[in-house]
């Protein structure tokens, strides 16, 4: 690492030093600065465990977080040196968490929130975050998959070895280099974090291999029936004229109410045998409103959409509201044959809803 003498108009080279000299410790310092500030290592994830322990062998993990697809992060830190074994160490804590299900990551995360007396709720933190709607779409969501990072100032080359050959073969593993250097004020520490694993450079052609094997396999991506299903229903909700929106990862697919923070989601749910329609909200005086149009109205609704419906408030965060119809299906019948019938409902009860929804809700 260099600076600018602009006097000179020369490059002067920085001091490197490392933590051991600087008195940074593994778990006191570096763990702490990715704890608080984990867009340091070039995504955004939410910190959900730090030095968890609760596996049964009490073997613990630096931290836990999700990512944007609800995938489990591990991330383990080392203080200078990543000698060879943390890559197997890693891959135990990934088998571990594989077994995680999506309560016990909620329990996770309430503990963090707890032990370092964080404001907000478990479950309102996490569906902010991904950016969904209801507990239903984030079970289905949470811990498709899980990857590694790993931090160190130096990396045993036999460690790198390791992880390319994980990436290239679908692991999703990261490993950074965290190097400090010495400021002008010999008590100033700057920082440097590179992304060694997968190279920056190539790191494109990576993802798209690993996001067509993933597709393949069935690992974060639906299969394509689903995918199908839902292009579709997103398809025939745009001729319809309403903001609908997918991705291939979800087994959801949400359109956009037109009014604030009111918006519609089917929800394809295999293991219950059953689709989900449901009118959702995050504000309680709105949820007030879609409530009492709901039950004013309830006859008028279920002849429409041939759907009985029941209203929910949040079972963590009773601001929330939910207007909830089930469908049921068969499992062994293909997820195609029923397309028409429920695009049909969702369409009816989007319409019908919106009828009588009042300006300014």
């Amino acid at each position: 690492m260099y600076k600018v003498d602009m006097t000179n108009n020369e490059l002067i080279e920085i001091e490197t030093t490392n933590f051991s000299e600087q008195k940074i410790k593994e778990r006191e310092h570096i763990e702490e600065w990715i704890r608080k500030s984990p867009q340091t290592l070039g995504e955004d994830l939410l910190i959900i465990g730090h030095e968890y322990d609760k596996f049964e062998n009490n073997e613990r993990l630096d931290l836990l977080a999700l990512d944007t697809d609800g995938n489990l992060v591990i991330i383990e830190t080392k203080q200078d040196y990543a000698s060879s074994g943390v890559d197997f160490q890693v891959l135990k804590y990934c088998s571990y968490c594989s077994t995680l299900k999506p309560i016990d990551i909620i329990e996770i995360y309430e503990e963090y929130i707890k032990k370092f007396s964080l404001q907000g709720d478990a479950i309102d933190n996490i569906l902010e975050f991904l950016d969904i709607d209801s507990q239903d779409i984030l079970n289905n969501l949470l811990n498709k998959s899980q990857r590694i990072i790993i931090v160190g100032n130096e990396f045993d080359r036999r460690v790198l070895s390791v992880g390319a050959w994980l990436h290239q073969n679908g692991i999703d593993i990261k490993c950074i280099s965290i190097k400090p250097y010495i400021g002008n004020n010999q008590s100033e520490l700057l920082i440097d974090l590179k992304q060694l694993i997968p190279p920056q450079n190539i790191e494109n052609y990576y993802i798209k291999k690993k996001v067509q094997n993933t597709k393949s396999q069935g690992d974060v991506y639906q299969s394509g029936n689903v995918i199908q299903f839902f292009e579709k229903t997103v398809e025939n909700a745009k001729r319809k004229g309403h903001q609908a929106y997918y991705h291939p990862r979800k087994s959801y697919c949400t359109v956009k109410s037109g009014y604030k923070n009111i918006s519609f989601t089917l929800i394809y749910q295999k293991s219950f045998s059953h689709f989900v329609i449901e009118v959702v909200t995050s504000d309680p005086e709105v949820k007030k409103d879609i409530f009492s149009v709901y039950q004013g109205n309830e006859d008028m609704i279920t002849s429409k959409t041939q759907l009985e419906f029941k209203t929910e408030s949040g079972k963590r965060n009773p601001d929330w509201g939910r207007i909830i119809g089930y469908q049921k299906i068969d499992n062994d019948v293909a997820i195609d044959h029923y397309s028409e019938d429920i695009n049909n409902k969702f369409i009816m009860t989007i319409e019908a809803f919106k009828e009588l929804f009042k300006p300014g809700m």
